[in-house]
């Protein structure tokens, strides 16, 4: 069996279309379950998630690695696939899963914009570059399509509790107890494009993710971090150390050019 998770939080307008994509699996693959694990929706997520999900279970860790390690201990199946509230399902996409996991530990593949346009072609770019780190042995599971054995997954320690760059975390996991990982172009989905409305502030609040996550350690700068879709670019700079002269700079300059 696979069991695929699907954190969500407040997505009415979203997982209907997504837990009917999951629904709409090619019956060849066999028997699988979907979890939703919910964060708390104020709005009619878990009504919507009930008329789809095999379970629905609320959120008891923090951040998305929290809700994704709920719903890996919730699962039943020899294989757990973790994605997004906001994706879509090549009918074929479990079959792809259950192949490579046959042969591999783990397996990622290609997270494509439903909707194209210069920011998510950008994004793609960027994503689609991670694929070379396998060069290195390091393979960059993408946490809205992503599967793994589920020994593989507690063997690594699972999601870390944390919001930012909790795929990048549980890929370095892989990476330390030697996980024979695969990306597999076949292995694709298809995503909202809303991660990149505001391209500059992501790509800002990954560095800032980075930093953190590579240098400082702090990992709770991992769980309440400046959110993107709340967040200015000027607001994510000042939350950061070194980004308060850079904001200071810039008004200072524009308070002279109004002069």
């Amino acid at each position: 069996m696979i069991s695929v998770i699907v954190p969500a939080l407040n997505e009415e307008e979203q997982i209907a279309a997504t837990l009917r994509s999951l629904a709409s699996q090619s019956p060849e693959i066999g028997s699988y379950e979907i979890i939703v694990v919910d964060g708390g929706s104020a709005d009619k997520t878990v009504e919507i998630a009930e008329e789809y999900a095999d379970r629905v279970i609320p959120q008891i860790h923090p951040g998305i690695g929290g809700a994704r390690r709920d719903g890996a201990e919730a699962a039943h199946g020899r294989i757990i696939a973790f994605t997004d509230a906001d994706t879509a399902f090549p009918r074929g996409w479990l079959e792809v899963i259950s192949r490579n996991l046959e042969r591999h530990e783990a397996s990622t593949g290609p997270v494509l914009f439903q909707n194209r346009d210069l920011r998510t072609e950008i994004l793609s770019a960027v994503r689609s570059s991670y694929k070379l780190l396998k060069a290195l042995n390091f393979c960059y599971m993408i946490g809205s399509n992503m599967a793994m054995r589920r020994d593989t997954y507690r063997k690594a320690g699972g999601h870390r509790d944390i919001s930012l760059l909790d795929d990048y975390d549980l890929s370095v996991k892989l990476f330390k107890i030697g996980a024979d990982a695969v990306y597999d172009p076949d292995q694709m989905v298809y995503t909202s494009s809303r991660r990149a409305h505001k391209l500059l502030t992501y790509g800002v609040t990954v560095a800032y993710g980075h930093y953190n996550y590579a240098v400082t350690k702090d990992y709770e700068k991992l769980l309440n971090y400046p959110k993107v879709d709340d967040m200015t670019i000027k607001d994510v700079l000042n939350g950061i150390r070194w980004g308060r002269p850079v904001v200071s700079a810039v008004e200072t300059v524009q308070s002279t050019l109004k002069r």
